[in-house]
C-alpha cells in the first residue's frame, strides 16, 4: 500500500490535513482546482498589500491554529476591534464586545426592555453552558430536540431576531433567523467571546503559503470524480492544467464543502439526504480602499438589518480604518451575487452610505463571491452530521474534513482535519471529540494499516 494520501481542495481544512498527515509519516498530495490557495479564507496582493477574500480573524484558545502558528511564527499579531455597531430600525446602536452596562441600555432603547433581558439571559445560559456545548456530545443533541422544530425566529422576539442575534447567523452562516436552528446558534455563541481575537498582519495568506511550502500542492486540478469499488477508494479522476488525469490511490480526504460530496461519488438517497440537511449560503466580500478613513476608534465595524443586502462590513484593521471589507450576505444580498463586479460594488456602497457616509469613490475595489456558500448547519445538525459520518465510514479508505463536523471557524476546519487523519491512520471514533495540537506526531494504531482498515497484528 501506498504511503500517499490524497487531499481534495487547498482551503483551510485541505491544507490542514496536509500538516497533519505529514506528522502522521504520511506523503500528502492536495488537489485544488482553482489557481489560488486558501479557498473562503484566503487573500489576494494588490500593489504590494495582501487582504483577505474571508476570514481573518482567530482566538487565542484555538488549539490546532495556534499550535501550527507556533511551528514558523514570531507570535505578533494584529488585535481585533473592540467594538462594533448594529443598524436596528435604520438607527446605529453601538455596543462593546465585552458587556457593559452602557450597552445594555442602549440596546434596550433599540429593541425593548424585554428582548435586551432575553438577549442578556441567553447569553448568560451559553456561559454556563460553555464547558459542555459542542459539535459533539450530548449537549447539542438535547437543544436540538428542545428546539428544532421550529426556527430561531420562531422562538425569540421579533427585535431580538433580527437585530443582535441576525448578527451571529449572517456572520457565521450566512442565513437569516428563520433559516437558523437555535440550538445551532447556543453552538455559535458558545465559540464567541473565548480568549482573545487577533489577525495575522501579513494576512492569512502566510498561513497558507507556509502549510503549503511543506507538501505536494497541485493547483489548477480540478477533481471530477473519485472512484470506488466494493467499498473501498481506488482513484481520482479530473482535469489539471494539461489535460484529464487518472489517478489511482486508495485513501483520499475530501476537503471541500459538503455539497460536493455527490457530485464527486455516488451515494445511497439516506445520505444524499443527510448532506441535503445540511444547507450552504453563499455571500461575497469586496474589499475598497478610500482615500480617508471611513471608521473611526470608536467605530469599527457595522451589523446590518434584513432589508440591506450587506450582512455586516468592517475596517480591514484597526490601523487601516480606510479599507473596507464589504460583506454581501443573507436573503436581499443572495439574488444580486452574480451581478458584475461594478455593478456588485455600487450596491455595497449604496448600502452602506444609507448608514453611514463613504468619503468619495474607493481607488482599489476587488469583489469575490463565494457561491458555494457557508454552512449553516441546518436543523437537527446532530443526527445529520452522526449520518454522514456513519456512511464515511462505508467507505474504506475515505475521510471528510470542512465547516459542517467541528464548527464555522478556522479552528473547526482544523479539527476535522486532523480527525481526517486519524481515521486514516486507524483510531476509531476519531470525530467524537476535539484534540490539542499534537506536538510530537501522530502514528497510526498497532494491528491497523494506513487505510484505516483492521489489519493482522504481528
Amino acid at each position: 500500500m501506498s504511503n500517499r494520501v490524497y487531499i481534495i481542495g487547498a482551503g483551510i481544512a485541505g491544507l490542514g490535513a496536509a500538516h497533519f498527515a505529514r506528522k502522521a509519516g504520511l506523503e500528502p498530495v492536495v488537489l485544488e482546482a482553482s489557481d489560488r490557495l486558501g479557498g473562503r479564507a484566503g487573500s489576494i496582493v494588490h500593489d504590494g498589500r495582501s487582504y483577505e477574500i474571508g476570514g481573518k480573524n482567530f482566538a487565542s484558545d484555538w488549539a490546532l491554529f495556534n499550535g501550527i502558528l507556533r511551528s514558523f511564527h514570531d507570535g505578533v499579531f494584529d488585535d481585533q476591534h473592540p467594538n462594533f455597531h448594529i443598524v436596528i430600525n435604520g438607527r446605529l446602536v453601538g455596543l462593546e464586545k465585552k458587556a457593559t452596562l452602557a450597552g445594555s441600555i442602549a440596546l434596550a432603547r433599540r429593541i425593548g426592555v424585554r428582548p435586551a433581558l432575553r438577549f442578556r439571559r441567553l447569553m448568560r445560559e451559553v456561559s454556563e453552558r460553555r464547558g459542555q456545548l459542542g459539535y459533539v456530545g450530548e449537549m447539542i443533541g438535547d437543544l436540538e430536540a428542545s428546539w428544532d422544530e421550529r426556527p430561531l425566529a420562531a422562538h425569540m422576539p421579533r427585535a431580538l431576531a433580527t437585530g443582535p442575534l441576525r448578527m451571529f447567523t449572517v456572520i457565521m452562516g450566512a442565513a437569516e433567523p428563520d433559516e437558523f436552528s437555535l440550538a445551532t446558534l447556543m453552538l455559535l455563541l458558545a465559540s464567541f467571546g473565548k480568549g482573545s481575537h487577533h489577525s495575522l498582519p501579513q494576512t492569512t495568506g502566510h498561513l497558507f503559503e507556509r502549510l503549503a511550502s511543506e507538501c505536494d500542492v497541485r493547483l489548477g486540478h480540478r477533481v471530477t470524480r473519485i472512484r470506488d469499488e466494493r467499498g473501498c477508494v481506488r482513484g481520482i479522476d479530473g482535469e489539471g492544467p494539461t489535460g484529464p488525469f487518472a489517478i489511482d490511490a486508495d485513501r483520499v480526504i475530501l476537503a471541500t464543502p459538503l455539497h460536493r460530496w455527490p457530485v464527486l461519488m455516488p451515494l445511497d438517497a439516506g445520505l444524499e439526504d443527510a448532506v441535503g440537511a445540511i444547507p450552504y449560503y453563499p455571500l461575497a466580500l469586496m474589499n475598497a480602499d478610500y482615500e480617508r478613513e471611513v471608521f473611526t476608534p470608536d467605530m469599527n465595524s457595522i451589523m446590518f438589518d434584513p432589508a440591506s443586502p450587506l450582512g455586516h462590513c468592517s475596517a480591514n484593521r484597526t490601523y487601516r480604518r480606510h479599507s473596507v471589507r464589504f460583506t454581501l450576505s443573507g436573503r436581499m444580498a443572495r439574488p444580486l451575487l452574480r451581478e458584475d463586479d461594478a455593478r456588485l460594488a455600487d450596491r455595497a456602497q449604496a448600502a452602506f452610505a444609507r448608514v453611514h457616509p463613504l468619503p468619495g469613490q474607493p481607488r482599489f475595489v476587488h469583489v469575490e463571491r463565494h457561491l458555494g456558500g457557508i454552512c449553516a448547519y441546518g436543523f437537527h445538525y446532530s443526527r445529520s452530521r452522526r449520518r454522514l459520518l456513519a456512511g464515511m465510514e462505508r467507505i474504506a479508505g475515505l475521510a471528510l474534513a470542512g465547516d459542517y463536523l467541528f464548527g464555522h471557524n478556522m479552528e473547526g476546519c482544523l479539527q476535522s482535519s486532523l480527525a481526517a487523519v486519524l481515521h486514516l491512520t486507524g483510531e476509531r471514533d476519531a470525530y467524537a471529540s476535539t484534540r490539542g495540537y499534537p506536538e510530537q506526531g501522530l502514528a497510526a494504531r498497532p494491528g491497523v494499516d494506513a487505510s484505516g482498515t483492521l489489519g493482522q497484528a504481528a
